[in-house]
């Protein structure tokens, strides 16, 4: 019996590809429908595998989409550049297998999994619009809701104190619609990849509450960043 094969049964194992080890990755979901529509002869990707310069860090590894599978959504804009990054090796515990049939016949194996990764997009100005687009599309449609009963209006009969002070502050900081902004924002990230609240309430002009509720919707706030000193 050739060593490539090996009897189960009535059935036979092919064992070619058994010293194949084979990368698990997690991509985003995006990226996984882009691959779905694509045909299977069709170039998706190019993978790229940089040397570090120090032998104990790891190697630097970055996915790059072709143009022709770029061409499949021209009106979405998507992340071209993504890094693949270790989440866990398999070296020194139980290797998980991937096998394959024919036919319902042979079963073969395909290699073991030596490494789990997840595919990350490239933090970039074409990162940006996507996210901005995603953000854009996601916000739910308006909606007429119909009224059972009259809805009555009071205005005021006088101009009070604290109305007095309310115009006043306003007068002080005008009041933008959250698209408006969402664009100061995205503007701004486009020049520098970090800001503290104070220079973002310098550059939107709102108050800390109104910042706070758009910035948890498109981002995540770090008090330590990486890069402070």
């Amino acid at each position: 019996m050739p060593q490539d094969t090996q009897e189960n049964g009535n059935k036979k194992n092919n064992l070619s590809e058994a010293n194949r080890a084979i990368w698990l990755v997690k991509v985003p979901k995006y990226l996984g429908k882009l691959w779905d529509k694509s045909p299977s002869e069709m170039e998706v990707a190019t993978i790229r595998i940089q040397k570090p310069a120090i032998s104990s860090e790891p190697f630097k590894v970055s996915l790059s989409l072709t143009p022709e599978l770029m061409e499949l959504e021209p009106d979405s804009p998507i992340a071209s550049e993504h890094e693949l990054k270790l989440c866990k090796t398999a070296e020194g515990t139980n290797l998980t297998g991937i096998f394959s049939t024919l036919d319902n016949e042979e079963q073969s194996i395909e290699g073991w999994i030596t490494h789990k990764m997840q595919c990350l997009p490239v933090y970039n100005t074409q990162y940006l619009k996507m996210k901005e687009h995603y953000l854009r599309s996601a916000k739910p449609p308006r909606r007429v809701k119909p009224l059972n009963h009259i809805v009555k209006n009071y205005k005021p009969v006088s101009s009070h104190a604290h109305n007095k002070d309310d115009c006043k502050r306003k007068d002080g900081k005008k009041m933008f619609s959250k698209d408006n902004i969402m664009d100061l924002i995205f503007q701004a990230f486009e020049k520098h990849q970090y800001y503290t609240m104070k220079d973002m309430q310098f550059i939107t002009k709102q108050s800390v509450l109104v910042q706070k509720a758009i910035l948890k919707d498109i981002g995540d706030y770090n008090k330590d960043p990486a890069h402070k000193k």
